[in-house]
């Protein structure tokens, strides 16, 4: 890692490459999971006939709670990667789950063990699972090509952060992202990212571009590779907000992502250090 040219992409999220389910399903825990992207994902998945995401669904369109292992093809995807890629580990999930089986986890791990090609990017809410499971699992620490995160969508659920700390990880990082309050300044020292970026789709929450000038400028001053991903729609993007312009406007400028990315006419999109992206 990295290959000599950029790697075929699977996914539009703009920090990684491609994103791969082991397993499926998951439940809300916080404010980021109000107008979650995959619970309506899942909805339409299961009304398809994916056997993956059967139940995973209540009448009401809402988690259940119940995780569905994916098909042995699913399962097996990142043998299939040929190019050194950055894989995001249970988009549709949460690798830390509950609900979910270590049988499964293990599985997935094995995977990740044997692809040392690929860097494999694992983020939860729910941080405080990470070590207890691993330590039920008898795994001291993952491979050096798995990263951990956490997401901490503002600061009232800043108490993620001396978890992510503490994973026992070549790369830790913090997705602040679906951003919906200001996160605030917090000890970062030892994470190796941070990325930001505004909810997009139905009833997506504003952002507000001092909230993301706040944690650029906290990432600096630790030290943190920083990477803002998407203003999430046109009205949070300072070119909008601050600057008057129209959102079509606005759209030939900054192009970039949902909403734009520019920050202050910067695209930050830095990685964590000693990695460059291919």
């Amino acid at each position: 890692m990295p290959a000599a040219s950029a790697p075929a992409r699977s996914t539009s999220i703009e920090w990684t490459h491609h994103t791969w389910n082991p397993f499926a399903g998951c439940s809300r825990v916080s404010e980021g999971c109000r107008n979650c992207y995959a619970e309506r994902l899942a909805v339409r998945l299961a009304k398809m006939g994916q056997a993956t995401y059967q139940g995973l669904t209540t009448d009401r369109g809402l988690w259940s709670g119940r995780v569905n292992r994916a098909s042995p093809a699913t399962f097996r995807k990142p043998l299939a990667i040929r190019e050194p890629s950055l894989i995001f580990v249970n988009s549709m999930s949460d690798f830390w789950h509950p609900a979910a089986s270590d049988r499964d986890r293990a599985d997935a791990l094995d995977i990740m063990t044997e692809c040392r090609r690929h860097v494999f990017q694992i983020l939860t809410k729910r941080p405080e699972l990470v070590a207890p499971t691993l330590a039920r699992m008898g795994i001291a620490r993952v491979p050096d090509n798995v990263w951990l995160g956490a997401t901490v969508e503002d600061g009232r659920v800043a108490d993620r952060i001396p978890f992510v700390q503490r994973f026992p990880a070549a790369v830790t990082f913090l997705s602040i992202e679906p951003m919906v309050a200001r996160f605030g300044r917090h000890d970062i020292a030892g994470i190796g990212w941070a990325i930001t970026g505004g909810e997009s789709g139905p009833r997506a929450r504003d952002l507000l571009p001092d909230w993301v000038r706040e944690v650029r400028d906290l990432a600096a001053a630790f030290a943190v590779p920083f990477f803002h991903k998407q203003w999430g729609r046109y009205a949070n993007n300072p070119l909008c907000r601050e600057d008057g312009l129209s959102a079509a406007s606005a759209a030939k400028i900054d192009p970039h992502g949902k909403g734009g990315a520019l920050l202050d006419f910067t695209l930050h999109r830095a990685f964590p250090a000693g990695f460059m992206p291919g």
